[in-house]
């Protein structure tokens, strides 16, 4: 690698996710570096969301990051890097439900994000049964509507991204978000 293609630490957070994946492929530590600490947390919601468990979120996410390094080889920008490792993360949250073992064999109520440590408790209270109100909602959705929930909002992922994760067309994904978000209005309305 010449002197020329080393991107500089400084300035990271500006290069594209892209560039930092061709970086990563020749070696460059501190570019696979900055893909982690960029999507890090985005993968952790994203498993958070499916089980509801904060240890087998951690767990999931250290394998999908050590899955994404050991296939950063054969990483093509076919698609968004965001794509490509959700798309990693996607395969590996179906593994362990296939397996059974390795996940708990139900969701907890507790589905987003905790809230912040200090609220006032009436509003931490709310935001509980808010939450388990959703996680309950989110566990009778069809396995294909809750995933792309989980890609498109815990995720962060666009529309293009999440169809590309779940190996879907947009139109598709699109209409898997219409039927669950209208699934979990009905439900929350009625909760």
């Amino acid at each position: 690698m010449t002197q020329e293609n080393i991107i500089h630490p400084d300035v990271l957070s500006e290069v594209s996710d892209a560039t930092l994946a061709r970086q990563a492929q020749a070696g460059e530590k501190a570019a696979f570096a900055a893909l982690y600490r960029r999507y890090l947390a985005r993968v952790y919601r994203y498993f958070y969301a499916r089980t509801g468990e904060a240890q087998w979120a951690e767990d999931l996410t250290a394998q999908t990051w050590l899955a994404a390094l050991e296939s950063l080889p054969n990483y093509r920008e076919r698609g968004t890097f965001a794509a490509w490792l959700f798309a990693i993360a996607a395969r590996r949250y179906a593994d362990a439900r296939r397996s059974q073992a390795a996940l708990p064999p139900e969701v907890t109520d507790d589905l987003c994000d905790p809230p912040d440590p200090a609220p006032p408790p009436e509003a931490a209270a709310i935001h509980a049964e808010q939450m388990a109100t959703l996680a309950r909602s989110l566990r009778d959705l069809p396995p294909d509507r809750a995933q792309a929930v989980a890609l498109h909002f815990f995720g962060g992922l666009s529309h293009k991204e999440t169809a590309r994760a779940m190996g879907r067309t947009q139109i598709a994904v699109k209409s898997l978000l219409h039927r669950a978000l209208r699934e979990l209005r009905e439900r929350w309305n009625h909760a």
